[in-house]
């Protein structure tokens, strides 16, 4: 790889050698130190790549051994400078060209969130902008770990978040969790894990720790279900010694929840009218530019489709270009109502888009009783549905001094 980049920026050339003593020219080129490569035999001549160098000390070789060479073709750079000398503003341009995409990759054009759920892209963008994190902002002022910090101190339902530099892009990874609040215990600390929850236990695998609860039984929100108190037992049956550890196992709980929503069977329905306008417009870092005529007609009551092409080299180089389309569609609104069918289909939907929220939030929906009511104004989903999670969290465990002591010389014991 390095010696053909070195042969393209030296520049080559392929000659025919013809003549009366051929062997005895590449024996002189051998003699002389000159390097020939991709030496192959045409029928009485010969076919071979030199340096320009090289080139240029073949004159008293090819007198001495009656031979002819013939440039058949020319490679590498010094040949494609000569080819455009005459056009400066072209190689201008380039070196123009080659400076503009660097001095860009010294930016971020492109800020983009992934794993979020309950909160909107939106969302984040508008607090990074309050905060001076935008679009055209130097990639050597973006500091990773101040970002993450201040993520999730103004989201506390963000429980893990990183941010990363990829090219011109900005990438932020989050990890939502509806229990954010839950403070966790150090893991060199005794913790206590009680319930997060109200519920039924329907799985426990205790790793550390001495279970409080069995599978089966029925806890309330705060019950200890692991306690970190762990006692040694003599000989004789008796507590002979205690000691504290931070609690550790897996463990799901099973409760039911209400579920009710409930929305108008009358309402507006849109009438299309097929007449529709198209603009383009053309984004340039935070200026944007109509590049077709505007809209032609005041529409009364209109949609707007918008569609929008970021310019990019790579997956990850964006650059500050965007391409846009939008599309204006005229309708007359008109009241209509839904039919049966058409609301249990309605109702349905958001029930399944709630139950796809709460799998991704790891929440497993076990039964549902959930059931739908179309009535003569609103058409209501109302019922219960039962789930399993890992409701559970860490609290500090209550020790009076002498346990404390007992768990300071269990814990040198143990080392």
């Amino acid at each position: 790889m390095l010696t053909n980049l070195l042969k393209f920026i030296k520049g080559y050339v392929v000659i025919r050698l013809s003549g009366y003593s051929p062997e005895r020219f590449l024996n002189l080129c051998s003699h002389h130190h000159i390097v020939l490569w991709g030496l192959r035999s045409v029928g009485t001549e010969y076919e071979m790549c030199l340096s320009i160098s090289g080139f240029r000390r073949l004159r008293p070789l090819v007198h001495k051994t009656k031979t002819r060479a013939v440039i058949l073709e020319r490679h590498g750079l010094p040949f494609i400078l000569h080819r455009y000398k005459n056009r400066k503003l072209f190689a201008a341009g380039a070196v123009g060209c080659m400076g503009l995409l660097y001095t860009l990759s010294l930016f971020i054009w492109n800020i983009h969130v992934e794993g979020n759920y309950s909160l909107s892209d939106q969302v984040v963008l508008e607090y990074l902008e309050s905060e001076q994190i935008v679009h055209g902002m130097a990639k050597k002022d973006v500091h990773g770990e101040a970002i993450e910090a201040k993520l999730r101190e103004h989201f506390p339902e963000i429980t893990w978040i990183s941010a990363e530099v990829k090219g011109t892009r900005l990438i932020i990874h989050v990890q939502e969790n509806e229990d954010a609040s839950f403070e966790q215990i150090p893991k060199d600390e005794p913790a206590d894990i009680v319930a997060a929850r109200p519920g039924r236990i329907v799985s426990m695998i205790v790793r550390s720790g001495t279970p409080a609860v069995s599978e089966g039984a029925e806890v309330q929100k705060g019950d200890i279900l692991v306690q970190s108190r762990v006692e040694v037992l003599g000989d004789d049956g008796e507590t002979a010694n205690t000691y504290y550890v931070h609690a550790d196992a897996d463990i799901l709980i099973q409760r039911s929840e209400p579920y009710e929503e409930s929305f108008p069977v009358n309402y507006v329905k849109k009438v299309y009218t097929g007449k529709k306008e198209t603009s383009l417009y053309l984004v340039l870092g935070r200026k944007r530019f109509d590049i077709s005529f505007p809209w032609q007609e005041g529409y009364e009551q209109s949609d707007l489709i918008a569609s929008e092409l970021p310019l990019k080299i790579t997956e990850n180089f964006y650059l500050p270009v965007v391409l846009g389309k939008a599309t204006r569609q005229e309708y007359i609104p008109t009241d209509a109502v839904y039919t049966k069918e058409e609301a249990e289909g309605l109702a349905k939907e958001a029930l399944s888009l709630f139950f796809e929220k709460l799998r991704i939030k790891g929440l497993q929906i076990i039964e549902n009783n959930v059931k739908i009511v179309v009535g003569k104004d609103t058409c209501t989903a109302i019922g219960d549905y039962v789930l399993e999670e890992s409701a559970v969290q860490e609290q500090t465990p209550v020790m009076s001094a002498p346990e404390q002591e007992d768990t300071t010389d269990g814990e040198r014991e143990q080392t």
